[in-house]
């Protein structure tokens, strides 16, 4: 009998929840108790012709945003580059053959791509060495002037910069200027954990002061490495049966690292370079003599939106200041933002952003600027990379483990945002009467945990989409 009434009583309250209006939908979230004292935006519209506000709270309010700042990067760059340009990063030289000798540099030019990998600067090589190339009598020059403002981004937090999602940022990348470390146990008690590096590398020295041990039952070890240091600091426990555990961590000095590794690779491939490396300008004069193409910029703003790579999204920002004004700088980036988003008929005093990624806390935009944003793409000759980028609740990307088993699974799309205290999430739902409508949803300054409030925000745009 107890079971039949707890039964009952589920299928009343799930009949309760599918009946909400919109308007109960949004009451009752903003009386979850995740959010008490929290700062909470909303905004809902209808993709009309002409369209029409469904629900709003505090929508011309300025909030963090984290990572839905990304959507003005991606709709910058699709706009200002179009979705089928493509980076050519070159490889160049100053000098004259002499038989299977090269006098002169070479020069590694950064032109902003930040899907350069391993195998494509392999792939470079290779095309020296298909020349007859063997000797250099010159030095390797890595040229990262094309963006003026190198390093990080403005107001990011200091203990981010040891961590992969905070990676430095120049004119040049390789691999997401990141490495990831894994920690293992070791066979026996007391004994160091096995620390290793993908891709092995010895530009950063491990000190390592994790012990196994065999007497816990929970891995407690961090890692540390100081901004400016090649030394990577590990300390803590973890248990015998432990399984590996991995974490993603920023490379120092990324051009020498290029530089470096590139030079590794010419020597794999037989190409002896006497000179030494360093860091300069390419002369007017010097020719290509190798190049790499990246994928069209419709993939990488996939790749961008998806996993919600920071890198991508501060490389490309700078790309568009490099295109329209021949310098890549954040400053330049922006002031293209501003006259963009007033062609598109947003205001740009709702939308101040000092990176491209949402990382710096000093960002600030509102609900009704980002759902504007959303409308507009939906016109723009870019839409379909631009909405085919997004993550698909339930599927893919930072959403694939967000919506399972609800009704929005699979009909919802949206950038997510999370930096601490924040949380956003903004897009487009389809609704089972088969409408489309375009939201976002934005939390700052909760002190709840995390998953409380992504739960909260899931439960509304859920019931939203019935």
């Amino acid at each position: 009998m107890r079971c039949r009434a707890t039964l009952w009583l589920l299928l009343f309250t799930v009949a309760f929840v599918s009946a909400q209006t919109p308007q109960e939908a949004l009451e009752a979230f903003l009386r979850e108790p995740a959010l008490r004292g929290a700062w909470v935006g909303v905004l809902v519209e209808t993709t009309d012709a002409t369209p029409k506000v469904l629900l709003a709270h505090d929508a011309d309010k300025r909030f963090m945003p984290a990572s839905n700042a990304k959507l003005f990067t991606v709709a910058l760059a699709l706009e200002r580059l179009g979705e089928d340009f493509t980076f050519r990063t070159p490889l160049l030289t100053d000098g004259k053959r002499e038989g299977a000798t090269l006098v002169g540099n070479l020069y590694l030019r950064g032109v902003g791509d930040p899907s350069l990998t391993r195998q494509r600067l392999l792939e470079l090589a290779k095309q020296v060495v298909a020349q007859g190339i063997q000797v250099v009598k010159g030095d390797l020059v890595v040229d990262v002037s094309a963006f003026t403002d190198n390093r990080w981004g403005t107001g990011w937090a200091w203990d981010y910069l040891a961590y992969g999602y905070a990676p430095e940022v120049w004119a040049i990348a390789l691999d997401r200027n990141a490495i990831t470390v894994q920690v293992a146990p070791a066979n026996l008690d007391g004994v160091p954990a096995k620390v290793t590096l993908t891709p092995p590398t010895d530009w950063l020295t491990i000190d390592n002061r994790i012990q196994t041990v065999a007497t816990v039952n929970e891995a407690d070890w961090s890692l540390w490495r100081e901004a400016w240091e090649r030394t990577l600091h590990l300390w803590g426990r973890i248990p015998m049966t432990a399984n590996p555990e991995s974490v993603r961590i920023s490379v120092p000095n990324v051009p020498h690292y290029v530089g470096t590794t590139f030079r590794q690779l010419l020597n794999e491939v037989g190409v002896r370079l006497e000179g030494s490396l360093r860091i300069g300008n390419t002369p007017a004069d010097a020719k290509i003599i190798a190049e790499t193409p990246s994928a069209p910029l419709r993939e990488l703003v996939r790749w961008l939106n998806k996993v919600s790579d920071n890198l991508y999204a501060e490389m490309l920002l700078r790309a568009v200041a490099l295109k329209g004004l021949g310098r890549g700088d954040v400053e330049g980036a922006m002031n293209l933002l501003r006259e963009q988003l007033k062609a598109w008929g947003i205001e740009p005093t709702e939308v101040r952003l000092v990176d491209g990624s949402g990382l710096s806390r000093l960002n600030m935009v509102t609900p009704h600027a980002l759902v504007r944003l959303l409308q507009v793409a939906r016109r723009r000759p870019w839409f379909a990379a631009f909405r085919e980028s997004l993550p698909i609740a339930g599927v893919d990307g930072t959403l694939a483990n967000r919506f399972r088993g609800t009704a929005a699974e699979k009909r919802l799309v949206a950038k997510t945002g999370f930096i601490g205290g924040v949380v956003t999430i903004s897009g487009y739902l389809q609704r089972q009467d088969g409408s489309e409508w375009v939201f976002s949803v934005m939390v700052n300054h909760f002190t709840a945990p995390t998953r409380d409030v992504q739960n909260a925000v899931d439960r509304f745009l859920a019931a939203l989409v019935r």
